[in-house]
């Protein structure tokens, strides 16, 4: 009798449907062992964290566009007094 390790079949509408016919005689008793082709397990996924201070270059033309937003120097305690004190 022949062997069938590898049989392809569709399983549709509660019925298993082999894709091509068996040569064994009526009335054969078979043992079948199915295993899902073509499933891979789902990869997981990895949430991306969202930095607060994203580390990813920038284009020159925006490091020009925000260039002088902040001075750097000057007196601290003198810009600090101007901002918070209200006297």
């Amino acid at each position: 009798m022949a062997d069938y390790p590898n049989l392809p079949a569709r399983y549709s509408k509660g019925t298993l449907k082999l894709r091509r016919p068996l040569r064994l005689p009526e009335g054969t008793e078979v043992r079948v062992t199915i295993t899902v082709a073509g499933s891979k397990p789902r990869a997981r996924r990895i949430a991306r964290r969202q930095y607060t201070y994203p580390n990813r270059p920038l284009p020159a033309h925006t490091l020009q566009a925000i260039a002088g937003m902040a001075s750097l120097g000057g007196d601290a305690l003198a810009d600090s007094e101007a901002l918070y004190d209200s006297d």
